[in-house]
This record gives C-alpha cells, structure tokens and sequence, in this order.
C-alpha cells in the first residue's frame, strides 16, 4: 500500500545543534524492500531505521530520507574565512600555483562545520532521530490504513460479484450431465438393433461420462475458499499473503470447472469469473 509520514526536530536557532527531517514514502511491492538516504550516512542508525520500519511494514517498497536543515539565521564567520584565505595562499604559494586564491573555493571551505556546530554519530545520532522516526512510521502506518480500508470495500464488492458469477455457474451446470445423457441416447437409437450392440456397456460409458461431467465437488471448494476470502477481508491485521494463497486455489477451482464442464455457457461464464478473480488479484497484491 502506498503511505507518507514526515516529522522533524525542533529548530535551534542557536545553530549549535542541527535540524532532521525524517520522511517516509511507501509504494506497493510484494514482499518488503527499504530504501535510506541520508544526508550523513551512518551505519548504525540505518540499521536501527530499517530495524524500526521493519516491525511497522510487512510489504512494500518503503523509502526512507534523512535530511539535516541548517538554521536560517547563519551569519559570515569572518574570521573562518580570513583563516582560510590565508592558509590557501600559503599552500599556492608552497605549490608555486600562478593562480590567485578563488574566493568562491574559499567560501565552499569555510561554509563547512562552524565553531559551535555539534557533530552527531552512531548512538547519539540515532538518540535524535529515533522519536521523529517513530512518528514519521505512525504517520505512515495511519495513510496506508485509510488506503487498506479503501480497498477492503473494493475487494468485498468484487467477490460479491464472483459469487454471483458462481452461482450463475452452478445453475447452468447443473443440467449439463443430462442433457448429455440425451444427445447421446438420440444418437445411439439407430444402432439398437445393430448386432452386438450392448446396451449395458452404453448405460456404463454413460454413467461414466456423467461422473466426469460433475462438477459439484469444485463448486463446493471454490465456496469455501470465497467465504475465506470474506473472512480475511475482515481480519485485523497482516493478510495480504495468505490472499495471495486463498486467490490462487480460487483460481485452479475455476479453471477445472471450465474444463470439465464442457458446455458453452458455463465457458463464458468461467471467463467473467476469471476476469473478475484477476481483478481482485491485483488489488490484493497492494494490502500488507
């Protein structure tokens, strides 16, 4: 499911301690995949990032950006840049560079850490960023539920309309082993008094093609996997795998009855409930 959530810092305007903006994005994906930039990259924190969305998140590609806002209210360190100046010429000089010392290079050294500015690493860093991260993870957590309720109305409305298909399937089915019955007893009436005709072994064929013509006990597991699927639809929780599952044996019930039906209608009708079924296939693969 898709989802946002951002949280940051309080802002110091003192400039001696930085500003984080923590923000998360989530897109759908079938497992579970994470994403971290970071201004300062720093390998403890990302562990313990991924660590924290981990246990929120089960499915979805979820990105994860750090950024360090400097305060609004900095001013020119004259003294940093005069120091720096000087220590470039000295190194031209050492150098024997014709070039004068470019100002702009100047200004890029010296727009580097100021004086009083804090340097944060590993714990202390992670000690900053882990309550903005958890409120950023809530927020994320809250927008893909709002998504995830939206596509349980979607999803129970399109299994209505596969239980309806089914039952069309049911009542067009139902008559297909007689009606065959009888197409063959027409054609076999004007071999009757052909010698050596057996009527038992035509009665036997008959009941034989008649059993394979049934298709009663898919229709009644292609029931209670849909009645699973209701029943996940409504569950608290993490689903979207064990929909995945329940999907894909609707899937196979289908298709066996489409195959041994036999019989045009009960084709065309497979077809919608196929249609139908890949439609809620797709939208399952966005819930977590």
């Amino acid at each position: 499911m898709t989802g946002y959530g951002r949280a940051a810092t309080a802002a110091d305007h003192s400039g001696a301690s930085p500003r984080f903006v923590v923000e998360l994005r989530s897109v759908n994906h079938r497992g579970f995949d994470i994403k971290i930039r970071s201004d300062r990259p720093d390998g403890f924190c990302d562990g313990e990032i991924a660590r924290t969305v981990r246990g929120a998140v089960e499915r979805g590609t979820v990105t994860v950006a750090v950024r360090e806002e400097k305060s609004g209210t900095a001013s020119l360190d004259l003294e940093r840049i005069r120091s720096t100046y000087q220590a470039l010429e000295r190194l031209r000089a050492e150098l024997g560079l014709p070039a004068p010392v470019d100002l702009g290079v100047v200004a890029r050294l010296a727009a580097g850490q100021g004086p009083g500015e804090i340097q944060l690493r590993g714990e202390e860093m992670w000690a900053v960023l882990r309550p903005i991260l958890e409120a950023a993870v809530a927020e994320l957590v809250e927008t893909r539920s709002r998504e995830g309720d939206a596509l349980r109305a979607d999803l129970t409305e399109r299994l209505g309309r596969l239980s309806a298909i089914v039952d069309q399937v049911q009542t067009a089915v139902a008559p297909v082993p007689a009606r065959f019955t009888r197409r063959l007893e027409e054609r076999l009436a004007a071999l009757r008094d052909t010698p050596g005709f057996d009527q038992g072994r035509i009665a036997q064929e008959v009941a034989l093609m008649a059993e394979k013509l049934d298709v009663s006990e898919e229709l009644v597991r292609l029931r209670a996997h849909l009645t699973h699927l209701g029943t996940l639809l409504d569950a608290q929780g993490s689903v979207g795998r064990k929909l995945d599952f329940v999907i894909q044996e609707v899937g196979r019930e289908i298709n066996t009855v489409g195959s041994k039906a036999q019989d045009a209608t009960v084709a065309a009708q497979v077809i919608e409930g196929k249609a139908e079924l890949e439609k809620i296939r797709e939208q399952a693969q966005n819930i977590e």
